[in-house]
């Protein structure tokens, strides 16, 4: 065992080989959104359900909001530096180096490339350039699929959305974090050499649209999920987060999630 194959096992459940990421990256480009206002109450709260294998964050709150119970794996946001106030969110470039990650003490980075917009050629190069800093570390790199505003539509074309998966395998990611598509999503993670992980999305409109999603993910080959706001801007966000953890570690079927769902939320 070398030291990237120990890290990933903090991030991808060693029996199961899935993972259920929290993340609580989003207020470095849209500030104190409902859900993760006081970031550190939310995370204290979905925390001690004892579901989240792995939480994606930025150092500021790793360094100022992170305590949890237990001892779950950590990917630090390497990239960033736009805000949606600004002219163009794509517009990302490194906000961390592997040397603070392992002096923070987390398990991976993770790294946006927005691909097909205007900032593509920058941000695939920064994932590169991620990757061969992490791999002298032996630190796991997630690599971010991006598409931004002008391709909200491509989302929905598998292929699109498997170039993207393979370009950022290609650029050196070790995991890839990718939007699900309904129809041939298996053809996504079949043409990535990497384990492919699906967004949490924009706020699906109700708790069983994102349990299908995800459902429909893991059919699919996908080896797990990174969410947020359908978690944490949930009207029942740890009975949401129990049942998802038993679509991705307990094999349940969607009847069965929904089922446990209802009955957590309505203690």
């Amino acid at each position: 065992m070398n030291g990237k194959e120990r890290r990933l096992r903090n991030i991808l459940n060693r029996n199961t080989g899935r993972s259920l990421v929290l993340a609580v990256d989003h207020g470095m480009a849209l500030g104190a959104m409902s859900g993760i206002v006081d970031i550190a109450g939310t995370i204290r709260s979905l925390d001690a359900t004892g579901k989240v294998d792995c939480w994606l964050m930025t150092k500021g709150i790793y360094t100022h909001a992170f305590d949890p119970a237990g001892d779950p794996g950590v990917i630090l946001r390497a990239s960033g530096g736009a805000t949606i106030a600004g002219p163009d969110l794509t517009r990302e470039g490194p906000t961390a180096s592997a040397e603070e990650a392992l002096f923070l003490g987390a398990d991976a980075m993770a790294t946006t490339a927005f691909i097909g917009s205007g900032y593509e050629h920058e941000t695939l190069v920064g994932m590169a350039a991620m990757a061969t800093e992490c791999r002298k570390w032996n630190l796991p790199l997630l690599g971010v699929i991006g598409l931004g505003k002008t391709n909200e539509e491509k989302k929905k074309d598998p292929k699109f959305i498997a170039l993207g998966a393979r370009v950022g395998a290609e650029h050196g990611a070790d995991i890839i974090k990718t939007y699900y598509t309904e129809n041939d999503f298996d053809k996504v993670v079949a043409g990535c050499p990497v384990p492919v992980m699906i967004a949490g999305g924009p706020k699906c409109e109700t708790n069983l649209d994102t349990l299908k999603m995800i459902h429909g993910a893991l059919q699919g080959g996908a080896r797990g999920i990174v969410m947020g706001r359908n978690v944490w801007q949930s009207p029942h966000p740890t009975a949401l987060l129990s049942a998802v953890y038993g679509l991705i570690h307990e094999n349940m079927d969607v009847n069965e999630a929904a089922g446990l769902l209802d009955h957590l939320a309505a203690r």
